[in-house]
């Protein structure tokens, strides 16, 4: 008995793993199933906070150009402003001064009387006195003539003026309108960068714990961690060329390296792009507007095969970027909101085209 109960005992102990392994297999392949889709999750999520955060980056410095060009167009419109202003004012002091000669010579004609044809026929005593007197209200006719032709080009000059500066207040008001809205919206998607940033600075905590939690339960080394964001490359500054604008420019601009990027802001204690490539040229004696579509306009073309360093390469379209070539296929700049200026390759998407300041 004992022997056989002893057999069933073992029977049953040999066959309960076997009953109990398919619940095991599943737990295991359940197991095994969340691993990777945890880390398929953290990679997917890593990679929409890149996305997130190169589509900010990208609106910012566009924005920030559309800024920059907004505030170049309202400078104009003021000049413009006070130009006609000016001319107004001349305009007036014209038409002023010949109602008053007007007022005067016609008060004169009314006290003397004026001649005509008849009174000069009939007051004459003779045919030269006749023609004197034909003469004299022949030249105050002229002057009535030309007086009236005069007031009245002075008075159409006056309203002219008056209606175009009208023009360029409402056209100054609306582009100021225009720098508040798009000061509002960059100002936006800089919080909603700040904001993501600082969710990307939690997730690279948060992957570096996971990581050294790992290699404390495997007792292995911690696996290094890649980050999040794309860091750029860091290129040394080439050495400066012999002499020239590029030269004092190139100078202005690597004394410049690290500092930070604020939008709007042209140094020398922040810059954005064109910020930076005005500052760094006008080093060398060359102003630049502070617009990287405005200094596209204002610079000589110059193909890619030409480009020198000093030459400003233009991004985007429309342009939103520009940087200064330094050689090498590299250019420096004030690249986007969280980067400070420093060297980096020009093989980026979007390349325009060069400029060539100076020329």
């Amino acid at each position: 008995m004992s022997r056989r109960y002893s057999n069933r005992s073992s029977e049953s102990d040999s066959i309960a793993p076997m009953r109990r392994r398919p619940g095991a297999i599943v737990s295991l392949f359940l197991l095994a199933s969340l691993v990777p889709a945890t880390r398929v999750d953290a990679a997917v999520s890593r990679a929409n906070l890149q996305k997130d955060v190169d589509r900010l980056t990208t609106q910012i410095s566009t924005l920030d150009e559309d800024y920059n060009h907004a505030r170049i167009q309202l400078s104009s419109a003021e000049r413009q402003m006070r130009e006609l202003g000016i001319a107004k004012e001349d305009a007036n002091r014209e038409l002023a001064e010949l109602r008053k000669t007007a007022s005067q010579r016609a008060a004169a004609s009314y006290r003397i009387g004026m001649p005509n044809m008849i009174l000069a026929l009939f007051g004459s005593e003779s045919f030269n006195d006749f023609s004197r007197r034909m003469g004299i209200s022949s030249r105050v006719g002229d002057w009535e003539s030309g007086i009236v032709t005069e007031l009245e080009i002075a008075n159409n000059r006056s309203h002219e003026k008056e209606e175009q500066l009208r023009k360029e207040r409402d056209r100054a008001k609306a582009l100021s309108n225009s720098i508040s809205k798009k000061r509002s919206s960059l100002q936006e998607r800089v919080n909603q960068h700040e904001a993501l940033m600082a969710r990307v600075a939690a997730e690279e905590r948060a992957a570096a714990a996971r990581a050294a939690r790992a290699a404390a339960n495997s007792r292995a080394p911690a696996r290094a961690v890649t980050p999040l964001l794309r860091q750029d490359p860091k290129i040394p500054a080439p050495p400066l060329p012999g002499s020239g604008n590029a030269r004092a420019a190139l100078a202005a601009g690597y004394s410049k390296m690290g500092t930070p990027y604020s939008w709007g802001a042209g140094g020398p204690g922040a810059f954005d792009c064109s910020g930076f490539t005005s500052y760094a040229w006008r080093a060398a004696g060359v102003n630049l507007p502070h617009s990287s579509r405005a200094q596209y306009a204002a610079t000589k073309r110059v193909s890619r095969e030409d480009l020198q360093p000093g030459d400003l390469v233009f991004f985007g379209s429309p342009i939103h970027h520009v940087g200064m070539y330094v050689g090498g296929g590299n250019m420096i700049d004030a690249s986007t909101y969280g980067k400070p200026v420093a060297v980096r390759s020009t093989l980026r998407s979007g390349y325009v085209g060069a400029g060539r300041p100076g020329v």
